[in-house]
Parts: structure tokens; sequence; C-alpha cells
């Protein structure tokens, strides 16, 4: 009988370890993958840098008061019912003034602090409307300078009430001038 040889080959010098290097590397990689794309897919991360935004436009001179976020979100129209209605006197004549109004907004909590803070908006708007001279009301400079005034007025008690401007801008819906 001839006897077998039971003389095993030598394994690999590090085949081991290396192996067991590869699967650790390998279980970080899928790990790290795992937790990145969670935080992409709730938006953690995008929250992130939505709060920075304001903070980088303030310092650039942005103030603008809204994020990127906010410019994608559908526009909000609250009207500043009723209408404005004023006199004012001009050159020894009674004038009269009736201005309708709605401001564009992009934020709800924006929206609702507009119809709470109604009496200051309109108290506020009707001393500025009151305080008018009629050859600039005729002009269409003088108009978009008393609407640039208005929003002014405006987001001045919005900043009071909820800590910022909070509204884009103001329309004219109606302008009545006698």
């Amino acid at each position: 009988m001839a006897q077998k040889d039971d003389a095993k080959t030598p394994a690999k010098k590090g085949s081991g370890p290396m192996k067991i290097l590869l699967i650790v590397i390998g279980a970080v990689i899928m790990i790290g993958g795992s937790v990145g794309a969670t935080l992409f897919l709730t938006g953690a991360l995008t929250k992130h840098t939505e709060e920075a935004a304001p903070a980088a436009g303030a310092a650039h001179g942005g103030g603008s008061g809204h994020t990127p976020a906010a410019a994608r979100l559908p526009p909000i129209y609250q009207p500043l019912d009723p209408p404005f209605i004023v006199n004012f006197e001009d050159q020894g004549v009674l004038r009269y003034l009736q201005i309708g109004m709605t401001a564009l907004t992009r934020d709800k909590v924006v929206a609702d602090a507009i119809t709470n803070s109604m009496p200051q908006i309109r108290n506020d708007l009707i001393l500025l409307f009151a305080n008018q001279k009629m050859e600039t009301l005729t002009t269409n400079e003088g108009k978009e300078k008393l609407r640039a005034q208005a929003l002014e007025k405006v987001q001045t008690i919005l900043a009071r009430e909820v800590g910022y401007p909070g509204v884009e801008a103001l329309y004219f819906t109606a302008f009545v001038l006698q």
C-alpha cells in the first residue's frame, strides 16, 4: 500500500487578516453610505443649509428675511380689506383717496399675522395715505413710491410681531383719486 501524503500545503501568510480588513472597510463604507442616504432623503441635510442661508444673506446686506425654500412655496395673497378711504387737503381743496391693497407672502404664519395685526396695519397706512399730495399721487412714480412706503410700514409691524418682515410685496387692487 502506498502511503498518503498527509502533509498540508502551507497557507499563505497574511491572507486571513487581509480578508478581515477588507470586510471591515466594506462594512464601514456601506454603513456610511446608508447613514448619508438616510439624512439626505429625510431632509436633515437640507434643513441645515436652509437655516444657514438667511444668516449669510443678512451678512451680505440681503436682509430680505426669506429663505430659498420659502421662495419656492406658492404665493399667498392676503387682502387688506376693506379698502382704505382717506381725505386729504391739497392746496385748500379737500381730496378723496380710496386704495385697495393686497399683500404677497409665502408663509401661512405671516398671513395669519397680517390678519391679527390688521388694526396696527390699517392705522399706519391710513396715516401714510392721508399725508399725501395730489401731484405725487397722479404720477406712476409717486404711486410706486407710496406703495414702497406702505410695504415698509407693513414689514415693520410684522417684524415686531413674527420676528421677520415676511411680506414680499404690496399690490394696489384699487386706486381712486378725486
